[in-house]
C-alpha cells in the first residue's frame, strides 16, 4: 500500500545514522525540547518552513530550529491520511532547504504529548480484562467487631449492631460508638453465661437475658431472649419484653430492626408504666448459646415469608382466578335457540288456505 510519508522514508534512506525509537513515554517526549535547550545552550527559534531559506544559515553558528506541524486530528474537512502526508511534504520541504543551504544538521521528528493515552491493565487479573467501569470501586465501609463475652478465650455472647440509639421525646443520642469499635466503653465484667441462661449486662444500655429451652416435637433447643434493659444513671431501667426474638440455639438471630418505635415494627413491647426511653437496633445480630468461635452462626432471620408484596400477588392471584372462572362458567352455560318465535308471546295462527 501507499505509504503516507514517503519524503521521511527517502530521507532515512539516504542519511548516514538514523535512530528509530517506535514508543518512549509521554513524559520524555514532553522533555526533548528542554532536553535540547538545556544541553545546546540555544533558546528555540520557531520557524515556518517557507522562510528556512530567508533565515541564512550558517555552518559556524549552531541554530536550534523548531518546526510545528499541523495535528492530524485537527481537520474535520481532510481525512488523515491525507494530513499525514501534507506534513510529510513540509518534512522534505525544511530537509531540502537545509539541503540548499549546505549546512550539517540533525533532524529530530517527535510529538509533543501521545495522541491517545491507554489504560494500565498489568495489575489486572487475567480474568478480569474486558469492559469495565472506569470507576474506582469505592472502598467496603469498615464493620465494627462484634461485642462479646468473655474478652479473652471462647466467646460465649455475641452482639453486634450496625447503629444503636436511643431516643427521649425528639432528642437522639447515638451509642454506636460507645457500644461497638476501639471507643468502646462496655465493660462485660459483669456477664454471666450457662448452658441453659444467659445474661450481658453492660453499665449502659442496653442489657439482654436470653434463657434456652429443650422443645421435644422439634426434637431441638432453640434459644429466646426475654427482656431487653435499658439502664440510665438517673432513672429506673427501662424494661422491654423481646420474647419474639428466637432461634434454634445452635444459630444466631438477626434481623433489620429491632425496636421499640411503632415506625421500625415495634417488636420491643414496654413492660410496665410507658417508657422514658425508646431504643433502636439496625441490622442487628445476636447469639447466646453454641458459638462457634469469633463469628455467628449462620443466621434465622427474623423476615416473615409472608411480607406485603406476597400478601398482594396472592390476592391478585385470586382475582384474576375468579374472574377467569366466572367467565368459564358463563361461556359453558351458553346453549343455541331451537326455536325463533317467543313462546311467552301470543300463537299465531296462519290458515292453511291463504
Amino acid at each position: 500500500p501507499d505509504s503516507a510519508f514517503p519524503s521521511l522514508e527517502r530521507a532515512l534512506a539516504g542519511a548516514p545514522s538514523t535512530l528509530v525509537l517506535p514508543a518512549v513515554q509521554g513524559a520524555a517526549a514532553a522533555g526533548v525540547l528542554g532536553l535540547l535547550e538545556e544541553n545546546l545552550g540555544l533558546s528555540p527559534l520557531n520557524v515556518e518552513p517557507g522562510t528556512l531559506r530567508e533565515l541564512g544559515l550558517n555552518a559556524s553558528q549552531p541554530a536550534l530550529l523548531l518546526v510545528r506541524l499541523p495535528p492530524a486530528a485537527g481537520s474535520s474537512l481532510m481525512a488523515p491520511k491525507e494530513v499525514l502526508m501534507s506534513n510529510d511534504e513540509i518534512i522534505g520541504q525544511v530537509l531540502s532547504a537545509l539541503k540548499e543551504e549546505d549546512v550539517p544538521y540533525t533532524a529530530l521528528l517527535t510529538a509533543g504529548a501521545p495522541s491517545r493515552v491507554l489504560r494500565d491493565v498489568s495489575g489486572v487479573a487475567p480474568g478480569r480484562v474486558g469492559r469495565q467501569l472506569l470507576q474506582k470501586p469505592s472502598p467496603a465501609p469498615a464493620q465494627h467487631p462484634p461485642v462479646r463475652y468473655p474478652l479473652t478465650g471462647e466467646p460465649q455472647i455475641l452482639f453486634w449492631a450496625q447503629n444503636f440509639s436511643v431516643v427521649q421525646g425528639s432528642k437522639w443520642v447515638d451509642l454506636t460508638p460507645q457500644t461497638f469499635g476501639a471507643e468502646a466503653s462496655v465493660d462485660v465484667s459483669g456477664s454471666f453465661w450457662s448452658s441453659n441462661e444467659s445474661c450481658c449486662p453492660p453499665p449502659h444500655p442496653p442489657s439482654f437475658h436470653m434463657t434456652s429451652w429443650r422443645f421435644p416435637v422439634s426434637g431441638r433447643d432453640w434459644f429466646q431472649l426475654n427482656r431487653l434493659e435499658l439502664a440510665t444513671p438517673s432513672a429506673s431501667p427501662t424494661v422491654f419484653n423481646a420474647s419474639q426474638v428466637t432461634a434454634p440455639s445452635n444459630y444466631s438471630w438477626r434481623c433489620a430492626y429491632l425496636s421499640s418505635l411503632p415506625g421500625f415494627g415495634a417488636g420491643l413491647l414496654p413492660h410496665g408504666p410507658g417508657p422514658s426511653w425508646g431504643v433502636l437496633l439496625q441490622d442487628v445480630q445476636l447469639q447466646g448459646f453454641n458459638v462457634p468461635g469469633l463469628q455467628f452462626s449462620y443466621a434465622s432471620d427474623c423476615a416473615g415469608f409472608f411480607a406485603p408484596g406476597t400478601w398482594m400477588g396472592l390476592l391478585t392471584a385470586l382475582l384474576l382466578g375468579a374472574i377467569f372462572a366466572c367467565g368459564l362458567h358463563v361461556l359453558l352455560a351458553l346453549k343455541t335457540m331451537d326455536r325463533f318465535d317467543d313462546p311467552k308471546g301470543a300463537t299465531i295462527a296462519v290458515p292453511q288456505g291463504e
